[in-house]
């Protein structure tokens, strides 16, 4: 909903000013995120469909200025569709809730034989699968079967922003600290958004600021 240049128009209408031309109307966009006059940025939505696994879904659901449904398995049967990662990651030792990059590692699992990593992952994605079949064949109902199924599973949602929260969302989520899973969605919701909002996004990749401290950073504790 809406376009970089009703950003302007919001912001215009304190004085009821008229457009200038293109380049004076990009100049008073940037003027206006370089500067935090955010209320204009608010008149902006963009929804997307998007899927994710539900481990991915538990932090972004911590961003609370957003409109959000997701498909509910106490009514309808999850699909057999789990997130294989390509590489794993250890633990990182000087942040406690993060891991690092070793590029790809597929670690061999003590006292499980051969088995990797991923094949132990594979392993239980299938048994848990099965479970949840058979207790929804037995009659179980689906809100108290898919207490079996794993954090990997993939669930599905509707979500609405206004342009301002998600820039907020974008400099948390599409950064180094975040979750390189959740970091994937972050860049790929950047991009659909550069496309609607270009001049916006121009602002974004040239001002955009770090949090200051925590407590406007939200998304940052837990997760």
């Amino acid at each position: 909903m809406g376009t970089d240049m009703r950003i302007l128009e919001a912001a215009r209408i304190s004085y009821r000013s008229p457009s200038k031309g293109e380049e004076a109307d990009k100049k008073l966009l940037q003027y206006l995120f370089k500067n935090r006059h955010t209320s204009p940025f608010e008149m902006c939505k963009i929804t997307f469909n998007i899927k994710m696994p539900i481990f991915v879904m538990r932090q972004f659901v911590r961003h609370r200025m957003q409109n959000l449904n997701e498909v509910s398995a106490r009514y309808t049967e999850l699909p057999a569709e789990f997130y294989h990662p390509t590489a794993w990651r250890p633990q990182d030792p000087k942040n406690k809730q993060g891991s690092k990059d070793v590029g790809h590692w597929n670690p061999f699992i003590p006292g499980w034989g051969q088995e990797s990593a991923g094949d132990i992952l594979a392993e239980l994605y299938s048994e848990a699968y099965r479970t949840y079949e058979k207790l929804l064949e037995a009659g179980v109902s689906r809100e108290m079967a898919r207490f079996c199924l794993p954090v990997g599973i993939y669930t599905e949602i509707y979500c609405c922003w206004d342009l301002k929260n998600l820039l907020h969302f974008f400099s948390l989520r599409d950064d180094p600290h975040a979750q390189w899973e959740h970091q994937q969605y972050g860049k790929a919701m950047k991009e659909i958004a550069r496309a609607l909002f270009p001049w916006t996004l121009e602002a974004y990749d040239r001002y955009k600021f770090p949090c200051v401290d925590m407590a406007e950073c939200p998304g940052e504790r837990g997760v």
